[in-house]
């Protein structure tokens, strides 16, 4: 159960997080980085194209799917080709997909409430939708305000320890508990894992078998799964997490907020998705579809955005967990699809962006596509 906390208890708590993330700093190791010396795996164009991109320094690895019309390539640099990372909020979209999939099978309706779905008694968040929570419109707040919410992030701040250490039933009880505001666009991270867990509950399935069963196996996905609490980073393939600085993070793995940045893959698995996501035939495919308006650059749809870029229409996603960074992006117009992810806190949009607009091209034609940095903000912030 969380603790409310007095004015007093705020005030001493946030001291101690800012006098951690000094000593934390201190404490940091030097900045290094991969560079073209590093050993890559996979298509050697790529790996080289994504170091190009990427930035020069605080990147500890990389992994890089291509999909084009004409096929599929991935790369690694500092990691196994099988190498697994945390796709951190990418699993959103994912979750958005396993919506739409659910209303696919008559699970449930966009208008079906959280309190049709869980005993969340007269709790103003009963009348949630789900669709409401897949368009970041539930009026929820991106994270419960709490104690033990507070010292999880002290922790990961001064030891590098995984922040979210939730269970389902956590995150119902701090839905249950939360106030819900206007029904205004606002990124929650806690509208979207029980999102995860809403549709669980009716497919009488928990989110890790919801993915393993309706995406992974379906889509032939070989390293792609929600890994149980503990065990993000125990397998052979599983890449370190790193800050920008060099220090390893423990891994972001717990049940609670799964649905909303839980999922680890590799380049291959991801390659798979979104290739069918281009060709329509992933599970919930329809999630990609923008829907309603974000903000002034983006619309969404299930968890995916959509914004105009250079004339395209990039659908997209970012994610960042402790020691990953991640973008995707789908020109499904051109049937193009860039997925990047890296050990580090570094942005890894930018080098995402250029990727995508030069999918496809041939090598003398790719500096003509250039983008400023910074075109395709986060929409996530900080965590997941």
């Amino acid at each position: 159960m969380r603790i409310a906390l007095s004015r007093r208890s705020v005030i001493v708590v946030v001291a101690f997080g800012v006098v951690g993330a000094v000593l934390a700093t201190l404490l940091r190791p030097g900045v290094g980085s991969i560079d073209r010396d590093t050993r890559t795996e996979g298509d050697a164009r790529l790996a080289a194209a994504v170091l190009e991109e990427a930035p020069s320094l605080g990147v500890y690895a990389l992994s890089v799917a291509e999909v084009t019309p004409q096929g599929t390539r991935i790369a690694t640099v500092g990691a196994p080709l099988d190498g697994t990372v945390e796709i951190g909020s990418v699993t959103k979209p994912i979750t958005g997909m396993l919506l739409a999939d659910a209303m696919d099978r008559g699970e449930l309706s966009p208008d079906t409430t959280l309190g049709e779905i869980f005993d969340l008694g007269d709790a103003a968040s009963a009348d949630i939708t789900v669709e409401e929570l897949a368009r970041h419109r539930s009026g929820l707040p991106r994270l419960p305000f709490s104690l033990q919410g507070l010292m999880d992030s002290y922790r990961w701040l001064l030891f590098a320890r995984n922040p979210y250490r939730d269970s389902p039933a956590d995150v119902v009880e701090d839905v249950r508990s939360s106030s819900v505001g206007d029904k205004d666009p606002e990124y929650s991270n806690l509208g979207f894992a029980v999102l995860g867990h809403a549709l669980a509950e009716v497919s009488g399935h928990d989110y890790p078998e919801l993915v393993r069963t309706r995406l992974a196996e379906p889509l032939g996905l070989e390293n792609f799964h929600v890994p149980a609490p503990g065990q993000g980073g125990a397998a052979p393939n599983a890449v370190q997490g790193r800050e920008s600085s060099g220090r390893a993070q423990q891994a972001w793995d717990d049940a609670g907020y799964a649905p909303a940045g839980g999922i680890r893959a590799d380049a291959a698995s991801m390659a798979t998705l979104l290739d069918a996501l281009l060709a329509g035939t992933a599970p919930g495919a329809e999630a990609v579809q923008p829907v309603a308006d974000f903000d002034d650059d983006n619309r969404i749809g299930a968890g995916w955005l959509t914004t105009e870029l250079d004339g395209r229409e990039i659908t997209w996603h970012n994610g960042q967990t402790g020691g990953f960074s991640t973008w995707v992006g789908l020109d499904r117009a051109r049937g193009t699809a860039i997925f990047i992810s890296g050990a580090t806190t570094r942005d890894l949009a930018p080098a995402g962006q250029q990727l995508l607009l030069r999918a496809g091209q041939d090598a003398n034609e790719r500096d003509d596509d250039k983008l400023d940095d910074g075109k395709l903000n986060h929409v996530s912030g900080g965590g997941r």
